[in-house]
């Protein structure tokens, strides 16, 4: 996590360090990223690096912590458009989701996130506890108290989220284009509310 010093930093400094790591970590997966580039791209000398986070890798747990939680309030936002039908919201968010992964490089560090997340090498191994994987977490506050309270809830949460990976996968790998993806994606979520509200 970063140090008091980066974030006392101003906004905009520390939005420029995130931009660039961001670059940087969508050119290539963690392993191969390059310090030198991130405070060249974010304008800081590389002392300033050290003062702000402990490695390249602390830097990266950040980044992802920092767009889930933006991701995160966008979804409460999702959610006021839908009054608050988490099934609806979730379509929306995937829907954006997929938009965003058009970018080029976007759907590279989504990639490049997930090399490093399937990565052998046992340095990494400390870092998935770390790691939050945006857009496929889901909160549990947001839906309402009657789901909640079932027996089936966390089977319930257990496929959402994998259908929202199995999707994105599809997506990534190019099997699916975003219009289709988008359709498939909606059509499993209506299929498990229907078969929740059964149960």
């Amino acid at each position: 996590m970063p140090t008091k010093t980066f974030l006392c930093l101003p906004k905009e400094k520390r939005l420029r360090i995130l931009k660039a790591a961001k670059k940087e970590f969508s050119r290539v997966p963690l392993e191969r990223a390059i310090i030198a580039n991130i405070v060249k791209d974010a304008d800081i000398p590389r002392g300033s690096f050290y003062q702000y986070f402990e490695n390249v890798e602390d830097l990266f747990v950040y980044l992802l912590h920092y767009l889930y939680g933006i991701d995160k309030r966008k979804f409460t936002q999702y959610l006021e458009q839908t009054d608050n039908d988490v099934y609806e919201a979730l379509k929306i968010k995937f829907s954006h989701t997929i938009d965003k992964l058009t970018n080029k490089e976007n759907r590279q560090f989504r990639l490049n996130v997930i090399s490093t997340v399937f990565n052998e090498n046992s340095l990494y191994e400390s870092l998935l506890p770390k790691i939050v994987e945006p857009d496929v977490d889901i909160d549990q506050t947001y839906f309402p108290d009657e789901i909640k309270k079932s027996q089936h809830f966390p089977k319930l949460l257990s496929i959402i989220k994998m259908i929202g990976k199995n999707c994105l996968e599809i997506f990534l790998t190019k099997r699916a284009d975003k219009d289709k993806i988008k359709h498939d994606y909606n059509n499993y979520i209506d299929f498990v509310r229907i078969g929740f509200k059964k149960n």
